[in-house]
């Protein structure tokens, strides 16, 4: 670990690690993923992974809240309770540090052994992304709530690679670093991420959590990503992305378009929504006419 990753863990304070999720609270989440909470197995990860993919989205919504209303750290969702408690009251999710560590604490509330990773999204050589390794039979398997990759990749074998081409995900050793592969839109076909680290600590992750609001993409315009029937949708400033195996459904949107697709296509609730708009999030994403 580099001086500077010692430095993200340091900035998170004195905290070692997020609290556990209340049963109550586990079983309402497993409730409303239609995961029945069984004895830890390959079986129970696929489910509950294929149906995070479907119902939680990967979104900046309550970051951008927060950043222009102004906040006290941590940024939200960072704990893993109130991750799941706004998701199950407005629907929102969260970006990869606050997704991540909540997948990580919710797979560990049912008894599986998890750790959290950190890598390079997009390969640019520093530290901007956080995942999840689940252990099942001896063998570790990467559920990453970014990517959301629908079934869980094997990192124990070779080379990987998803048969379905909506997502066309694969995974490769680099010397000491690991590669995934990811459907991406907009821009290329795929994404990459190369992961560096395994494991982080949760200081670790609220260091890169708090960080991440001087850097980054996800700080001014909004982007939400989740998975259907037939592959995936995002969302990215004014423009709705529908990926499929036979190619990508590209529809430009105004104001009231975006506002309804964020309720309709990925879930976000009206109280949240007035928020968003009343700060100005929403605005952010329109392109004046007169400068398009």
């Amino acid at each position: 670990m580099t001086h500077a990753d010692h430095a993200l863990s340091e900035a998170a304070g004195d905290a070692i690690d997020d609290a556990p999720l209340p049963p109550a609270l586990r079983d309402a989440v497993c409730a409303r993923l239609g995961v029945a909470i069984a004895p830890p197995s390959l079986a129970l990860l696929d489910a509950l992974y294929g149906a995070w993919c479907l119902r939680i989205p990967f979104d900046n919504v309550r970051k951008l809240i927060a950043l222009r209303e102004g906040y006290t750290a941590p940024l939200p969702g960072t704990h893993a309770v109130d991750f799941f408690e706004y998701w199950l009251a407005h629907g929102t999710g969260g970006t990869c540090w606050s997704s991540s560590n909540a997948l990580h604490m919710l797979l560990g509330a049912l008894g599986f052994t998890t750790r959290r990773i950190a890598g390079s999204m997009r390969d640019l050589g520093y530290i901007t992304h956080g995942s999840t390794v689940v252990t099942v039979e001896g063998r570790d398997w990467l559920v990453d709530s970014s990517a959301l990759t629908q079934r869980p990749v094997p990192i124990f074998t070779g080379p990987y690679l998803d048969p379905d081409p909506a997502f066309a995900t694969t995974w490769a050793s680099d010397g000491d670093t690991h590669l995934l592969h990811f459907g991406g839109a907009p821009g290329p076909e795929h994404t990459v991420c190369r992961f560096m680290i395994d494991p982080i600590d949760y200081p670790f992750l609220c260091g890169a959590h708090e960080r991440s609001t001087t850097i980054g993409r996800f700080n001014e315009l909004t982007y939400a990503r989740r998975n259907v029937a037939d592959g995936f949708l995002v969302l990215w400033a004014a423009v709705r992305y529908h990926r499929t195996a036979h190619g990508t459904d590209v529809r430009p949107l105004d104001r009231d378009a975006l506002r309804r697709v964020l309720a309709d296509d990925f879930g976000i609730g009206p109280a949240m929504l007035q928020r968003y708009e009343a700060c100005g999030a929403l605005d952010a994403n329109i392109v004046p006419a007169e400068t398009a």
